[in-house]
């Protein structure tokens, strides 16, 4: 809400394994509240796969985190437990759905 998170993303083996569609660029979504309610919405501008390995700095930062090794950390101790979870093992060059956008609404 505050600006500083304008990435997102994902492993792009939890798509195809939940059957959901890969977002879309001009795509629209809501955005809830840990109680569930909505307070943004938010367009997404840009979307790509790419290996986590080569996920660029400047993405990492603009999903709001305060350095790359933070990033990095935090998304392989996530991918580890999410994967792990479902049997899978995790990679360093997994595919990851990487998402940029903007709000264009806030409550």
């Amino acid at each position: 809400m505050e600006g500083k998170k304008t990435a997102t993303c994902s492993a792009h083996i939890l798509y195809e394994l939940e059957n959901e569609p890969l977002p879309q660029v001009d795509q629209y979504n809501i955005v809830l509240d840990s109680k569930e309610m909505p307070v943004a919405i938010i367009q997404v501008v840009d979307v790509s796969i790419l290996p986590m390995n080569e996920v660029p700095e400047d993405f990492a930062l603009a999903e709001g985190v305060k350095d790359y090794a933070y990033w990095w950390n935090a998304h392989e101790t996530f991918f580890k437990g999410e994967l792990g979870e479902r049997g899978l093992t995790y990679s360093e060059s997994m595919p990851l759905v990487c998402e940029r956008f903007k709000v264009v609404y806030k409550s």
